[in-house]
């Protein structure tokens, strides 16, 4: 893919979510000739946007995830909350440290959006 973006959200805001959820959709479809590879590093507050349970963006998040939008926690902000696996939406993959993940991203060159 020639395009590659990462997103950050720390904020348990669900406007500020839903912001960020409208604007993957849009992304995908300004990139649908092109493709676009995507992944959204959720950590600090924002974990509950994650959970299987109770989510109020189920349906978007699973939209998403099918049209390949990858969902990363942060494996320190898990263990902070004290999160299983099972408690999780079953696409959401664990990076060691979503800060350090969001590093290594921009410098492979992918382009860094903040939802805040």
């Amino acid at each position: 893919m020639k395009y590659k973006v990462v997103f950050q959200i720390t904020t348990a805001d669900q406007e500020v979510q839903q912001a960020m959820i409208r604007q993957l959709f849009n992304l995908l479809v300004h990139f649908e000739a092109t493709g676009v590879k995507v992944e959204v590093v959720v950590h600090g507050q924002a974990w509950p946007l994650l959970l299987a349970h109770n989510n109020s963006f189920l349906t978007d998040l699973q939209d998403l995830e099918k049209k390949g939008v990858k969902w990363l926690l942060c494996g320190n902000t898990q263990r902070q909350q004290d999160l299983t696996v099972a408690q999780l939406l079953p696409f959401v993959g664990i990076v060691a440290a979503g800060i350090g993940h969001l590093v290594e991203r921009q410098q492979e060159g992918w382009a860094y959006i903040r939802s805040c």
